[in-house]
């Protein structure tokens, strides 16, 4: 990927920091000149991990403030303990001054709580802010998350009580809808060294231990069907990567 001069590699899961040698994968990515992102839910960062992102920081890192309660944040999780360790793991970040953006799913479980969310981060200086309002299949394609899902009109009603995310809900609105990017202008390589046209879409596949990532980047993935989206196909671009 370095050779073809990739910029952005997006380090995800899972959860990559339960992988023993999450810092060796992440510092030889760094040598290699990525602008790495990490995305975490932040359960596992310790002082000690955020000492070692300190010493290198990475472009961005996300996590996922799924409430600002204790019993909605672990409704989502399903982890007990999990919303203070990420309460912790965001203060940590913050005292190291690393670059950290915030986000949340719009759910039925959190509906009530997203602009609540939202204020708080506003709260914490430069730290950015993403709302999430679709809900993703399971990898085996099945739709069961959208009973989490919201409305329209239960969407529309949140966005239209803050200006931010008002103005955003105009932006989109007005575009043309883009057509998906994944295979074109990025990619996902699975922890079995599977490249994927994206971390949603893993129903076909090629091993990048038995060939080039050139070669599974533009002959294999073009050839890989989607069920979820049928755009248009597109030439080639620069390639991005997401990395599980």
């Amino acid at each position: 990927m370095a050779e073809l001069e990739i910029l952005y590699l997006n380090l995800t899961g899972g959860e990559p920091l339960a992988r023993p040698d999450f810092f060796q994968v992440y510092e030889h990515a760094k040598s290699n000149g990525f602008l790495v992102t990490l995305f975490t839910n932040g359960t596992l960062i310790t002082e000690e991990v955020a000492d070692q992102l300190a010493a290198l920081p990475p472009h961005r890192i996300e996590i996922s403030l799924h409430g600002l309660r204790e019993n909605t944040f672990e409704a989502v999780t399903q982890g007990k303990g999990s919303f203070q360790r990420c309460m912790r793991a965001i203060q940590l970040l913050l005292d190291r001054k690393l670059p950290l953006t915030l986000k949340t799913t719009a759910m039925t479980v959190n509906k009530d709580e997203i602009l609540a969310v939202k204020r708080y981060v506003q709260s914490l200086g430069p730290v950015g802010y993403k709302l999430g309002e679709e809900m993703r299949p399971t990898l085996d394609g099945s739709d069961a998350p959208d009973r989490w899902a919201l409305s329209e009109a239960e969407l529309l009603d949140i966005n239209q009580q803050d200006p931010e995310l008002w103005n955003e809900t105009c932006r989109k609105q007005s575009l043309q809808t883009p057509s998906c990017v994944s295979g074109r202008r990025s990619f996902h390589i699975d922890a079995y060294g599977q490249l994927q046209l994206c971390s949603g879409n893993r129903l076909m596949s090629y091993d990048l231990r038995r060939g080039s990532f050139s070669e599974g980047f533009y002959h294999a993935l073009p050839s890989f069907a989607c069920p979820f989206k049928a755009d248009a196909p597109a030439p080639l671009i620069q390639p991005s990567a997401s990395h599980a």
